[in-house]
């Protein structure tokens, strides 16, 4: 808890000029966006096991003889959880004789003090969703920990474009070559996306993610067309025309040009211990206060099959 600026610009002391926590600001955070599209799985499991079923052609013209066929067979998908967790320490005396202060207390038990739920609160909790959609859920790649160091944020868990790209290099997830995005055509690209779906399920209603500029540019470019009679850029909308399926910007997918769609029962969220994202444990020791928390989480695809993206195969 770096406090030195503080110091430097309103001393090594308090006074009393009525501070509060209304005059401590700090930046917007990202919020989950990622999950909100997945459906959502509870489970005790670490690694959460599926089958998939696939049939060939059944029907057969008819023959008196007794024929049958070999056409059904089931194959296992694993999708896996990753363990996310949360240790820091602050001493809280440091802030008392400060501005700072007023979040100081009279209590000797330093746990207790308001700057201890007021970072949970204002800082800790905001931080982790920011740190979950913004590095995990769409750009994460997991990287074991060294023992006793620190994981870097982002190398928790295999996330979105991790997964489609080991599906596409697999041959297991389906690749639709769009070229190189360009915000003059995105509008006919995305539709070119949809066409590259399979015929079955091009009624099926399906976000087309993407991030956030990509949608917007999408939305400009589909304006840009002339043809649509609207009073406002209100009656643009993320519909993908003579489709179910519409735009969908994702923070997740922010800074990369991946576009992938796939049935929303078929995006898969799964989380162990989730409450403990907003629940700490709070231990204090010789005056440094601790914040303990741990939960897992993962994304995955209950068939592949069922997945579209523009990432190309490794070369």
């Amino acid at each position: 808890m770096t406090i030195t600026e503080i110091i430097s610009a309103y001393g090594a002391y308090y006074e009393k000029s009525k501070q509060n926590k209304a005059r401590v600001r700090k930046l917007l955070t990202q919020g989950i966006v990622t999950p909100q599209i997945c459906t959502g799985i509870k489970t005790d499991d670490t690694i959460y096991r599926m089958a998939k079923l696939a049939l060939t052609s059944v029907v057969q013209p008819f023959q008196q003889d007794w024929t049958p066929q070999d056409v059904s067979a089931f194959t296992p998908n694993e999708l896996r959880l990753y363990h996310f967790k949360v240790d820091e320490d602050i001493q809280p005396d440091a802030i008392e004789d400060t501005w700072l202060s007023f979040l100081a207390d009279n209590s000797v038990l330093r746990k207790d003090w308001p700057l201890v739920r007021w970072l949970i609160e204002v800082g800790y909790i905001p931080q982790i969703n920011q740190d979950m959609e913004l590095h995990e859920y769409g750009k994460g790649e997991y990287v074991a920990p060294a023992a006793g160091v620190a994981g870097a944020v982002g190398t928790g868990m295999n996330g979105l474009i991790k997964l489609l790209q080991v599906g596409v290099d697999g041959g297991t997830i389906n690749s639709i070559n769009l070229g190189a995005l360009q915000t003059a055509t995105i509008f006919d690209q995305v539709e070119a996306f949809i066409d590259g779906i399979s015929q079955i399920y091009q009624g099926v209603a399906m976000d087309v993610c993407m991030s956030q500029s990509w949608r917007k540019a999408y939305l400009r470019d589909k304006r840009a067309n002339g043809f649509y009679q609207i009073a406002s850029e209100k009656g643009i909308d993320e519909s993908i025309d003579f489709t179910p399926q519409k735009v969908k910007g994702l923070p997740s997918l922010n800074g990369t040009d991946t576009i992938f769609a796939t049935p929303k029962s078929n995006l898969i969220h799964l989380t162990k211990k989730s409450a403990n994202k907003t629940r700490f444990s709070i231990e204090e020791s010789k005056r440094t206060v601790s914040f303990l928390s741990d939960w897992w989480e993962g994304l995955g695809f209950g068939i592949d099959a069922a997945v579209w993206t523009n990432i190309q195969e490794t070369v």
